[in-house]
């Protein structure tokens, strides 16, 4: 499954903040719609199944009376899970030689103050 959740607000020029502006979100997946939710107290959530594996799209439009229209793109890969597993793998190594660089070099900051 694949979940998009986000707010609506909108800027009250009488009262000069932000507030939560309730109506109804549609979304379209590469460009089929696929649904629709309910924002309220500004939140709205979205579920729907994953697609195919490769890149898509998916296309957030909101329209309300006394409102101008708003739109969101965001773009996201489905991928298959030993793929996953392999960026998630490297980002592991990386963290590891990232501590051990900062810890070397405050070994080597404390070696040459005694010095």
């Amino acid at each position: 499954m694949v979940t998009v959740e986000g707010w609506l607000t909108f800027y009250d020029e009488k009262e000069k903040e932000w507030k939560p502006l309730d109506g109804r979100v549609k979304f379209y997946l590469d460009g089929k719609e696929i649904g629709e939710s309910d924002a309220k107290l500004g939140t709205f959530s979205f579920s729907f199944l994953s697609p195919y594996i490769g890149k898509h799209k998916i296309d957030m439009k909101f329209k309300a009376p006394g409102f101008e229209p708003s739109y969101k793109s965001l773009e996201f890969e489905v991928v298959k899970a030993e793929k996953k597993s392999n960026v998630l793998r490297v980002a592991k190594i990386a963290l590891v030689l990232i501590m051990l660089l900062v810890i070397s070099l405050f070994l080597s900051l404390l070696v040459a103050k005694q010095l």
